[in-house]
């Protein structure tokens, strides 16, 4: 997959919409981090870390307007179910309770922190939160977010995409473990 996206990272005219497809499918329904993705795009467009960034911002974007309007619109037949089936009900109470006290700075910081955005954005939708503040917390947590990891991937430059490409085997098997475990113990336990 990885050389999948480097190839897509190196064809100029197919890295911005790859990276906002990527950052749709991290905003609306893959609950768990991509910068394993994001930073080998990244890195191969080198001083043009910073588009990268600002594509995968408009495509989380758009996920995240699709789970808020999940959660407003279908909350009962489609949301509600996702987050019984992925165990986020405490999760979700939470962001619905913490939305309603202090909505941009809930939103803003769901944006930046590991807790599920999609569990957040739907909350948001379910709520029915103003959109114009989902649109500028949404936008301003993710903005922060991925041009941090652009101006990370710039300081660090070829350096980490050498470390990337001799050991993308590893760090690829590790990131399945890593996602393997979460998932197990997201399954188990709960219970």
């Amino acid at each position: 997959m990885s050389n999948f996206i480097k190839s897509l990272s190196e064809e100029r005219k197919w890295t911005g919409p790859a990276a906002a497809v990527l950052g749709f499918l991290e905003g609306s329904f893959v609950v768990f981090p991509m910068e394993p993705l994001f930073i080998p795009m990244m890195a191969a467009r080198g001083k043009g870390a910073f588009i990268v960034a600002l594509w995968l911002l408009a495509g989380n974007v758009l996920g995240a307007l699709l789970m808020y309007a999940l959660g407003a619109v279908l909350l009962e037949p489609v949301a509600e179910p996702l987050i019984s089936f992925l165990d986020l009900q405490e999760e979700y109470e939470q962001a619905r309770s913490d939305l309603q006290e202090n909505a941009f700075m809930s939103l803003f910081l769901v944006g930046i922190t590991p807790f599920p955005f999609q569990v957040g954005t739907a909350a948001a939708g379910a709520i029915k939160l103003s959109l114009p503040v989902f649109l500028a917390a949404v936008t301003l947590s993710r903005g922060v977010r991925y041009m941090a990891l652009a101006a990370l991937v710039m300081l660090i430059g070829s350096r980490a995409r050498d470390f990337i490409e001799r050991h993308e085997r590893s760090i690829f098997l590790a990131g399945i473990a890593i996602f393997a475990a979460i998932g197990a113990w997201m399954i188990w336990g709960a219970q």
